[in-house]
């Protein structure tokens, strides 16, 4: 499962940088053609689907790493009987909502047909909007990745602030600087 979890997170880190590089390029590009008189008539259009993309696929990639949104102080104050039931009605209500997001989502891509984007007539519709679906249908991927490693925290009562701590700490244990630092002070 770690695998799957770190190639998934590997993948949308990349399609998520790729997407932002890709949207900061058109902007800085529209910006400089327009000084020069030379417009982009599409830049716009474009921009804001490469912000709905960039939405949904980096939506996914903070469900994977867990960075939504909670109420861990709240849960983990709470006997753990408890918590383990809020975590599974939780899990069963985002998933759930994410999935009917999906289906619906394609079932509108579906409708558009033969329509095409107004500026860039050989870029159909569909392909423009599927951000919806897909990025939906990432986000329970990554939801479902991301279980085991949040109920293991969550049994031991630790929320996200906790481990980002730990972590932060363990970088700065490990950074050869410090220890340099550690050695010259003492």
């Amino acid at each position: 499962m770690d695998t799957l979890f770190n190639l998934a997170k590997r993948i949308l880190t990349i399609i998520s940088v790729l997407i932002l590089s890709a949207l900061t390029i058109i902007i800085i590009v529209s910006i400089f053609a327009r000084f020069l008189g030379k417009s982009l008539y599409w830049y716009d259009e474009v921009s804001a689907i490469l912000l709905a993309w960039l939405t949904f696929y980096g939506a996914a990639l903070c469900a994977l790493n867990r960075n939504h949104m909670g109420f861990g102080n709240f849960v983990t104050s709470i006997p753990i009987h408890l918590r383990k039931i809020i975590f599974c009605i939780t899990e069963v209500l985002i998933i759930g909502f994410f999935s009917l997001l999906a289906w619906a989502g394609f079932y509108v891509l579906s409708i558009f047909g033969d329509e095409t984007l107004t500026s860039l007539d050989f870029i159909s519709l569909a392909t423009a909007q599927s951000a919806l679906p897909i990025g939906c249908v990432l986000f329970v991927i990554a939801e479902v990745l991301s279980i085991p490693k949040a109920f293991h925290s969550m049994v031991k009562g630790k929320t996200q602030d906790n481990e980002e701590i730990e972590q932060a700490l363990r970088e700065v244990e490990s950074n050869v600087e410090m220890k340099m630092a550690r050695e010259k002070i003492q």
